[in-house]
């Protein structure tokens, strides 16, 4: 990935190897950011059409938890009512 040929011209120096290894690393880097970010178009739908998939769900459980909540509600009213009864009679 990061040769330059057939390896007859190489850096010689310490500070020509330095400057080799930066320019390979940047050239990865560079590399894996455009690779990226056009994984990111192809997928960018799909992604979408998940977070639109999962709040959905989302909305789903908020109106479940909702019911039981005023159930609970309705329960608690009626034992209180019933302790209120019991401590009149």
């Amino acid at each position: 990935m990061t040769t330059v040929g057939y390896g007859d011209v190489k850096p010689e120096t310490q500070a020509g190897r330095a400057i080799a290894v930066a320019v390979m690393l940047v050239g990865i880097g560079f590399l894996t950011l455009v690779i990226g970010a056009i994984a990111q178009r192809f997928m960018a739908a799909e992604v979408e059409e998940i977070e639109k998939e999962e709040g959905a769900k989302e909305f789903e459980s908020v109106e479940e938890a909702l019911h039981e909540i005023r159930e609970v509600m309705s329960r608690l009213q009626r034992l209180e009512t019933a302790v209120q009864r019991l401590g009149q009679g």
